[in-house]
């Protein structure tokens, strides 16, 4: 028999290791996973476009509306913030002036939303490292009984996972599927019913929850946000209906709820969970592409 350790996504074949050196490595690796977690918002902040130049030209095309006759693909305004220049403004000959201002508008506050959602997520991953940096200072590794709680914390986390094997064939990850929307949230996907119970059992009651409506089997999704936009539900919810027995439908309805509404039944079996409250059911086309899109590359 082999002992076979995983780190996230990395398998290290290890019969002899110690408890201690689990834990340390498995502090290790939780580390190098925030840290490139927080590596990627930064990049994605930094590579975000500026949203003020939406707002300008919303404003301009709402001051000069009644400048403007007809209809256009294009009108050049002058740019208040440098009066001796104008701006190229692209438009929507089907709509008014007016209209195309509004879409300027909306789109201005949903990049602007989309900022500070990805800025919110950097700065709670910033806060977790520093908890983990504090935490493998305080690792005293001849301690029993710290080894044994971090060792069973870490488990619990699913960053690292002891298993024994009686055969040839790879157990699947300890951890569930997961994926990271446009928006940069973390959803993440049981994999079998007992898996599906401990994500949803075990995920912040304020964070959101995802299943195939319409009594469809599937698996259980956690949106690791207490706020998540549109489009990360959306998406989301294409995962959901991927990875549920309507995989092959054309359109799947998705049931969205708070994982606080959760509940599991006394004796109920691995899997079936019931909610009270309201739901949201958003029906979307399952869409392979865009869930390798989202994948995440050490899955």
């Amino acid at each position: 028999m082999i002992k076979l350790i995983k780190f996230y996504r990395k398998e290290l074949l290890m019969p002899d290791i110690t408890d201690a050196e689990l834990v340390q490595k498995g502090l290790a690796h939780q580390l190098h996973h925030t840290k490139k977690q927080i590596e990627s918002l930064s990049k994605a902040i930094d590579h975000m476009p500026d949203a003020t130049e939406l707002q300008v030209k919303g404003t301009l095309l709402k001051t000069y509306a009644s400048q403007i006759d007809g209809h256009h693909n294009f009108v050049e305004l002058p740019d208040y913030r440098q009066p001796e220049t104008k701006l190229t403004i692209k438009l929507d000959a089907t709509k008014s002036i007016i209209a195309n201002a509004e879409e300027y508008f909306h789109r201005y506050r949903k990049s602007k939303r989309g900022l500070n959602t990805v800025i919110h997520n950097r700065e709670l991953a910033e806060a977790e490292l520093q908890q983990q940096l504090a935490q493998q200072a305080a690792f005293d590794p001849t301690d029993p009984d710290q080894v044994a709680q971090l060792k069973q914390s870490l488990i619990e986390q699913s960053v690292i996972h002891t298993q024994v094997l009686h055969s040839s064939k790879a157990p699947e990850p300890a951890h569930p599927r997961r994926f990271h929307t446009h928006d940069h949230v973390l959803v993440e996907v049981g994999k079998n019913s007992y898996q599906n119970d401990h994500l949803t059992m075990t995920a912040r009651k304020d964070y959101y929850w995802m299943h195939a409506g319409g009594e469809i089997p599937g698996s259980h999704i956690v949106i690791h946000s207490t706020n998540p936009s549109e489009r990360t539900l959306q998406e989301a919810a294409v995962l959901t209906a991927y990875y549920s027995k309507g995989k092959k439908m054309r359109r799947v309805p998705v049931d969205c709820l708070k994982v606080g509404q959760m509940h599991k039944p006394k004796g109920a079996k691995s899997g079936l969970v019931t909610f009270s409250g309201p739901a949201r059911t958003i029906t979307v086309s399952p869409d392979p592409e865009l869930v390798n899109e989202l994948r995440d590359p050490e899955n």
